[in-house]
């Protein structure tokens, strides 16, 4: 899948966002269908969904960052970010890492080859900060649409708390 997605960046990728997608394709979809991800994010979440709808090839090079920002809701109401290929130079001070928004502050996840995070990419902000010299990261992002619907939408979320 690694090398499907490195290829497919470069053979037809996009620039979105400050960053290369590009479509899935038959590796990417051989890996949905054998693995139940769906369950990995009901274990995660709590959250019934469905096997992911949509996918896409996410590649980063030297000095691309992605700025804070929520997802559209069309994508899914889980996101299961996948790391597929990590280099980056031995010793680094920084690296880059894919950082989230929470009620605790950031939240920084510094996702090795094969590592995840699942969160619900059209309610939580969610980035990543600059790659340095050496670094390179290629991750797939699965959108999954939840079971019950009611319970993802924008209207029918909890109180603010008093």
């Amino acid at each position: 899948m690694a090398m499907e997605a490195e290829k497919a960046v470069a053979a037809g990728g996009y620039l979105h966002n400050g960053k290369w997608n590009a479509p899935v394709g038959d590796a990417a979809n051989r890996f949905a269908a054998q693995i139940d991800l769906a369950a990995v994010v009901a274990r995660s979440t709590g959250l019934e969904v469905e096997q992911p709808h949509t996918g896409v090839y996410i590649g980063y090079e030297v000095g691309q960052f992605l700025d804070f920002h929520v997802d559209e809701s069309g994508f899914g109401e889980a996101n299961l970010i996948l790391c597929l290929k990590r280099a980056r130079l031995t010793g680094a001070p920084r690296v880059s890492t894919t950082v989230f928004i929470n009620a605790d502050g950031y939240l920084e996840c510094d996702l090795g080859v094969g590592d995840c995070a699942v969160f619900d990419g059209a309610l939580t902000p969610h980035g990543r900060t600059p790659l340095s010299a050496g670094e390179r990261v290629t991750l797939i992002s699965f959108g999954f649409r939840a079971h019950d619907q009611a319970l993802r939408t924008l209207t029918n979320l909890p109180p603010v708390p008093r």
